[in-house]
């Protein structure tokens, strides 16, 4: 046997495992892609409880795929997490939950928009849809109150570091930069803060709040309410579940008085009403809040929508959210007509 055909017998030997290897690989992805969850996914046992909440969900009629991505994809981005999936299955203890890391978060994201388009639109419009470099690079907050590691508790719950990790300097002096200049466009706030994709259809509340320190999502009925007072005085809150997860960022200062640091739960005139009555769901307008319970003209003869607070004119003293009668009528509430 010559020697040029003694080379191509051995090559073509050590190429027939690995055409082996490579074929099973794109079988078993293959699989993966295309099979029943309920044979693919479910069969890791870290993915056991997910698997059964995704089963139970408003979402189970959708393959794993549709939001997580496939198997079947040229993403280097996508493949590298497939496959620290699996090194991490043989370097973690076997009941330890697996956790998306912030970029395949991003990935449940945009897939949000297929199937939600005018929620996603309504979000984009709103507040909530702020960008990394438009919290964490304001130099009007950034000046007046230093950057801290509860800034993440709201504002970048997902990010996966501490908050030095995140911007430099933490200071009040400046100049800030993200130490990541790729997450100045990222969402802070993105879909995942305030909803759950694998939450059980019984029962199936929408809202639910990402808590960072658990690595896990809280039903809006299970999380706890602050009392809150005015003065010394207790003021009542709505009942509204979806208040509690509104109030968990939009929080009073240590004293729990009522409008104080973030806090928006209404008193005054609006006492007991829920964030839901006045703002709309994902955009969080309330342009038509104020027709939506008074007639156009009050009992003072003006227009509800244009009296002096800041509903219609944000440099009003008189806060929308705890306007008082007395707080225009000479500190007396007017008597009736």
């Amino acid at each position: 046997m010559s020697a040029n055909r003694r080379r191509k017998l051995y090559l073509t030997s050590a190429l027939v495992p690995v055409v082996f290897l490579l074929a099973g690989s794109a079988g078993g992805m293959a699989w993966f892609h295309f099979g029943n969850p309920n044979d693919t996914c479910a069969s890791c046992h870290e993915m056991a409880g997910t698997h059964s909440a995704w089963a139970g969900s408003s979402h189970s009629s959708l393959h794993c795929r549709n939001c997580h991505g496939g198997s079947l994809t040229l993403d280097a981005h996508a493949l590298r997490a497939h496959v620290n999936r699996v090194v991490q299955h043989f370097r973690r203890a076997p009941d330890q939950p697996i956790h998306l890391t912030e970029g395949e978060l991003l990935t449940v994201h945009d897939a949000c928009r297929k199937c939600h388009p005018q929620s996603f639109a309504d979000w984009q419009s709103s507040r909530h849809s702020a960008s990394y470099a438009r919290i964490f690079l304001d130099p009007t907050h950034n000046h007046t109150e230093q950057l801290a590691p509860d800034c993440l508790r709201c504002h970048g719950m997902f990010f996966n570091g501490n908050i030095e990790d995140l911007v430099s300097p933490c200071s009040t002096t400046g100049p800030w930069k993200l130490i990541d200049s790729a997450k100045a466009s990222q969402p802070a706030i993105p879909c995942l803060a305030c909803h759950r994709i694998h939450s059980p259809s019984a029962g199936f509340r929408a809202a639910q709040l990402y808590v960072r320190r658990e690595h896990t999502s809280f039903a809006d009925d299970v999380l706890p309410s602050t009392p809150l007072v005015r003065g010394d005085q207790p003021v009542g809150a709505s009942p509204d579940p979806r208040q509690r997860l509104c109030m968990q960022c939009h929080a009073p200062n240590a004293f729990r008085q009522v409008g104080s640091a973030d806090d928006r739960t209404p008193s005054g005139v609006h006492e007991g009403l829920s964030c839901l009555d006045c703002h709309t769901s994902h955009s969080n307008s309330a342009k038509a809040s104020c027709a939506a319970c008074h007639p156009a003209i009050s009992h003072c003869g003006i227009d509800v929508g244009q009296m002096d607070t800041s509903f219609h004119a944000s440099a009003s003293k008189h806060n929308i959210h705890t306007v008082a009668c007395g707080d225009c009528h000479a500190g007396q509430r007017p008597a009736a007509k």
